[in-house]
């Protein structure tokens, strides 16, 4: 059986934003996928480069076309960010044609996000059900929504978590700390409950990322300057990192906050595969896996945060963070795109 998978060009940035992507590419690389690019042509949006531009895209899907062979399997990363002619009468026609079998890996799902245009990603979503064999969800929170837009449960998988390559010691010493740790885009519009924080004054954050423009640091926050994703890791070697979203500290609410309720967010995989415990919203989607796995706090509002962690022993702690090293492995090594990837191999191969 001949794999393939679409790889865009994702680029290396100082946030979190090409490394989900970067690092399905190489996990799928590591199974035996062959990498089919699609360039990343130029950026600029006057009439000639548009046309340009879709000329490209043409051609490279039609190059694409050609090189896959009869009841193969392809992966495709979604959603597509930009409008490429040919894309979608390609997968369509490998589909019907050459009987391929696409595997559609989410990465997010922009009609829940509801932060960008509906109409190019509804068009995006109802082309990938078009041609999905399989589809690769975030988790069975976001499988549920799926299945009540119509979605076969047969043809859903649910990932856990998204997996975050790094070569972090996985015998790395975790220092007990009741520091809160925040990495990530730290753009006021992005993350704006970090902008509140003076108002937890008996709790101390360590802030990573870039963006940050406080008008005055607050003397409770400690902010370490920005890193590419793959140097993030090295920086986090204790305390609990916070996974948060939203412009409130007693709830995640708005458009980013409602999405955690079905969304992986990569910065969990980060300190995990960094090896720090977390603490997360109980309302989202993964509250369910930390508790399950026993790897830090679940609260429903940023002021419970003083008195557990008033509670909270040195013994608690490393209780956590030895249960985060057996998760800490499996997301470095990528087993949970690996299991996602088999399972939705098994029909084909049987």
């Amino acid at each position: 059986m001949n794999k393939y998978q679409i790889v865009e060009s994702y680029g290396h940035h100082k946030h979190a934003g090409s490394k989900a992507t970067n690092d399905c590419v190489d996990i799928l690389t590591g199974l035996g996928f062959k990498k089919l690019a699609v360039s990343k042509s130029n950026e600029q949006y006057d009439f000639i480069s548009k046309v340009k531009r879709q000329v490209s895209y043409i051609k490279e899907w039609s190059a694409i076309y050609s090189q896959i062979e009869e009841d193969s399997v392809l992966v495709l990363q979604h959603p597509f960010r930009r409008n490429q002619s040919n894309r979608f009468a390609t997968l369509k026609k490998l589909k019907e044609k050459k009987n391929v079998k696409i595997i559609s890996l989410v990465h997010d799902v922009e009609l829940i996000r509801n932060i960008f245009s509906d109409k190019f990603y509804q068009k995006e979503l109802n082309q990938m059900l078009a041609v999905a064999y399989k589809i690769i969800v975030h988790n069975d929170k976001m499988k549920q929504w799926f299945i009540d837009y119509g979605v076969s449960s047969d043809c859903l998988i649910s990932l856990e978590i998204f997996d975050y390559l790094n070569k972090e010691p996985q015998d790395k010493n975790i220092h007990f700390s009741k520091h809160v740790q925040i990495a990530g885009n730290l753009k006021a519009d992005k993350s704006p409950y970090a902008y509140q924080l003076e108002k937890l004054s008996n709790l101390d954050f360590d802030l990573f990322g870039i963006f940050y423009e406080p008008k005055q640091i607050p003397d409770n926050v400690h902010y370490h300057g920005s890193f590419p994703a793959d140097e993030v890791p090295s920086q986090l070697n204790s305390g609990f990192g916070l996974v948060w979203d939203g412009n409130q500290l007693d709830t995640c609410s708005g458009p980013t906050g409602n999405y955690l309720k079905y969304n992986n967010p990569h910065k969990l995989s980060l300190y995990l595969s960094s090896g720090i415990p977390v603490i997360v919203w109980k309302e989202s989607a993964e509250a369910e896996f930390v508790e399950k796995h026993h790897l830090g706090l679940v609260v429903s509002s940023l002021y419970e945060l003083e008195e557990k962690l008033e509670e909270l022993t040195e013994e608690d702690y490393q209780k956590y963070a030895k249960n985060v090293k057996k998760i800490m492995k499996k997301l470095q090594e990528g087993d949970y795109l690996k299991k996602a990837v088999t399972e939705a191999l098994k029909d084909v191969t049987q």
